[in-house]
């Protein structure tokens, strides 16, 4: 009786532990996992507090080659987020994707094709997703960004450095998505936190 006891203490532990993991993406195994670094970290040294001439990282036009549409679609909507050595039209990331200048239509088509109800990209899409010139008394660019394809679920790690009249702050990720029915779901994002209130 004990036995049979302990055993069905064991099968139920078992089957509560698989269960709840299953119910909560986010800690599935990441054996099965695909990695794009989309911006490499270089080996510059980080910039100074009044600095305001940093070096992006590198974008690796490979790794986005390989990217699928809503892959490309989550890129895009960083692109849109964070600078990327952006003039007055264009930032490398949004070129390097192929969707022309910054906020081009075919740039919000995609952003909002896979993010109808996020409110972030409702808004950057809505100001036509500009950024500020690299190397203006206020602007961002990322000194790496790489999204980690879990299946059902997306990891987005980034460093995005602030700078604003020789202040410079750093916003990192990791950043989670769920992608079900053609469309990603926020799950927690630390980029544009004042859009999602």
């Amino acid at each position: 009786m004990i036995r049979l006891l302990t055993t069905l203490t064991f099968l139920l532990i078992l089957f509560c532990g698989y269960t709840s993991q299953q119910d909560n993406p986010i800690l599935l195994p990441q054996n099965n996992s695909t990695k794009y670094n989309i911006i490499l970290k270089t080996n510059n040294n980080k910039p100074e507090e009044s600095d305001s001439t940093a070096i992006p990282g590198e974008i690796d036009t490979l790794t986005i080659q390989k990217l699928n549409e809503p892959l490309k679609a989550l890129t895009a909507l960083y692109s849109a987020m964070g600078g990327t050595n952006c003039n007055e039209v264009t930032c490398d990331l949004t070129t390097a994707l192929g969707l022309g200048k910054q906020g081009s239509d075919k740039h919000k088509k995609i952003i909002l094709k896979y993010f109808p109800n996020d409110k972030v990209a409702k808004m950057v899409t809505d100001q036509d997703c500009y950024l500020r010139p690299s190397g203006a008394s206020t602007f961002s660019d990322y000194e790496y960004l790489t999204i980690t394809d879990l299946g059902d679920t997306v990891k987005v790690e980034y460093n995005l450095m602030l700078y604003d009249h020789g202040t410079i702050n750093w916003t990192k990720g990791p950043d989670v998505y769920t992608f079900k029915d053609n469309k990603f779901l926020k799950v927690k994002r630390n980029l544009w936190t004042f859009a999602d209130k």
